[in-house]
């Protein structure tokens, strides 16, 4: 074939607006794999113009083929739940596939699915309610780097906090944690696939519903902003991480009024099922809790005991950020300026992050000295979290 013929090949191409079916991207896949394989014993001399459109050719079907190479059934069968994979390639499913870049990410919502008995590996709140939601989400890095493998020593220390959240319900009250929700994830050729579950949303489909994505361990009020007239969430701009918010494409017609009054009334925060008594409730407990701590630690306070040897000097990586590590594998990475304001010495009160349970808490805390040191360490706290 001539040059010619290859270009005007090229051009059809990559105009035409159609998407690889799943099998064409399979079979690009496998192709592309056994050529990697193969000692090409002829090579053809190529046009610099031509070879350019070969290789934009390639990678953007290669590129494209990859991100769309696991569905949700695909994950949940990866992941060993052939009960679930089942039920996402069902009518029931709801396909979405769609993505989102924030910050260094890109986040991808490839489907949902509810109802009740649809895993092999139920839930314990089962027992009590029955219909579960299940969603799958991807997670890549924008600049191509693959995310650490389950087995690497940097897997986990980017946080991600992935959840439904319910239009006109507060979301620090009403998430995953509040929801009776799990997941289970792996990362899969560099990219990370998280299946997630918890009590079924479609029962507030009336009123709409997120899934959102941040660079959090919880949700964040710097990462969002929820409006306590309209119900509305919103993403924070000025926020500095990944943050996302999926506007849930579900059925109005399944929304179940009095189910989802009766699960708002049964809710820890909520001491009545009204909106208007819920929309002026209280702050939850854990709330409290930290603006507490912080407030300790502001007046110059101790809010537990140190561990000796959890006391270290901060590194930095190469775009100046603090890399903080112990021994147990706990370890944080973050800008300076978001942990201490400009010319701020003693501890910082910004990030508080915890962990623990059973009445057992433990702090990491960060100190700046007068000769701008940065110091990180272990605190086991005084009191643990009132809501246990």
């Amino acid at each position: 074939m001539k040059d010619a013929d290859w270009e005007r090949l090229l051009k059809q191409s990559l105009v035409s607006a159609a998407e690889p079916e799943e099998k064409l991207n399979e079979s690009i896949i496998h192709q592309l794999k056994e050529r990697s394989q193969m000692k090409h014993k002829y090579r053809k001399r190529l046009s610099a113009g031509l070879l350019a459109a070969v290789l934009l050719l390639v990678l953007s079907v290669s590129a494209y083929a990859a991100v769309q190479l696991f569905s949700a059934k695909q994950v949940v069968e990866h992941l060993g739940d052939q009960l679930l994979a089942d039920a996402f390639d069902s009518k029931d499913a709801i396909q979405i596939n769609q993505s989102k870049a924030s910050g260094d990410y890109r986040f991808t919502l490839h489907g949902l699915v509810s109802g009740a008995g649809l895993s092999e590996f139920p839930h314990s709140r089962e027992a009590i309610y029955p219909d579960r939601t299940y969603a799958v989400v991807s997670i890549a890095r924008l600049d191509g780097k693959p995310m650490p493998n389950i087995s690497d020593p940097e897997y986990g220390k980017e946080p991600f906090f992935v959840s439904p959240l319910i239009k006109g319900l507060k979301p620090w009250q009403f998430n995953i944690a509040s929801m009776h929700g799990a997941y289970s994830e792996d990362v899969i050729d560099g990219v990370m696939y998280r299946i997630l579950e918890c009590d079924q949303v479609e029962i507030f489909a009336d009123r709409g519903v997120y899934l959102a994505i941040s660079s959090t361990t919880f949700y964040s009020i710097e990462a969002f902003r929820y409006d306590e007239i309209t119900g509305e969430i919103q993403v924070r701009e000025d926020y500095p991480g990944a943050a996302v918010l999926f506007d849930l494409p579900l059925d109005a017609a399944k929304a179940d009024l009095v189910k989802a009054e009766a699960y708002i009334e049964a809710h820890p925060s909520s001491s009545q099922g009204s909106n208007e008594r819920f929309a002026d409730a209280e702050e939850p407990e854990w709330v409290k809790w930290m603006a507490g701590l912080r407030a300790q630690i502001r007046n110059g306070e101790a809010i537990g005991e140190t561990i000796p040897e959890s006391v270290k000097e901060v590194s930095y990586d190469d775009s100046g950020n603090i890399i903080y590590t112990f021994d147990d594998g706990r370890s944080l990475t973050e800008s300076p300026e978001h942990l201490f304001e400009e010319g701020q010495i003693g501890f910082s009160d910004r990030r508080l992050p915890i962990s623990g349970g059973d009445g057992i808490y433990q702090a990491m805390l960060f100190h700046r000295d007068e000769n701008g040191v940065i110091t990180g360490r272990i605190v086991v706290l005084d009191e643990g979290y009132p809501g246990e």
